[in-house]
């Protein structure tokens, strides 16, 4: 993995086979103090591709009774990872395809690179952002007191 940051503050992102996709993300947040941000570009391929999406409308309170989890072993190519980070915590979504199907859904541990990973952050100074968990237990992006 190495990144490199632009003067205007987006920071590059390149990721080598083998390693994890949304690990190196947070590593690069908290290397180069990335506490609030978004995620515009990523693309490349996974080896393996974990991610959970809600499958409900009724929203039960606990979390693990919303979501799928798949974990998915393959070439997958990636045409679209971006999210927001938020108190230096990426919350990023994929999109890939196997050649057959399309998945998408909440990027988790342990998406391993194939052949490549590239992504572009965007760092936004002058605004605190944090999630914290509203009255369904779900997390929002809310401003963070400083």
């Amino acid at each position: 993995m190495e990144s490199f940051e632009a003067d205007d503050g987006h920071v590059f992102v390149r990721l080598d086979r083998g390693d994890r996709a949304l690990e190196s993300i947070r590593e690069v947040c908290a290397d180069r103090e990335i506490d609030t941000g978004v995620v515009v570009s990523g693309i490349g391929t996974f080896s393996s591709l974990n991610i959970h999406y809600v499958n409900r409308t009724d929203l039960p309170d606990e979390q693990a009774d919303r979501n799928v989890d798949l974990e998915l072993e393959g070439a997958w190519e990636v045409t679209n990872v971006d999210g927001i980070v938020a108190d230096g915590e990426p919350h990023l979504h994929v999109t890939a395809f196997d050649g057959e199907r399309t998945v998408g859904g909440h990027l988790e541990e342990g998406c391993e690179i194939n052949v490549l990973g590239e992504f572009t952050i965007r760092r936004v100074e002058g605004l605190p952002l944090e999630r914290r968990p509203n009255d369904r237990n779900v997390s929002q992006l809310t401003r963070r007191d400083e």
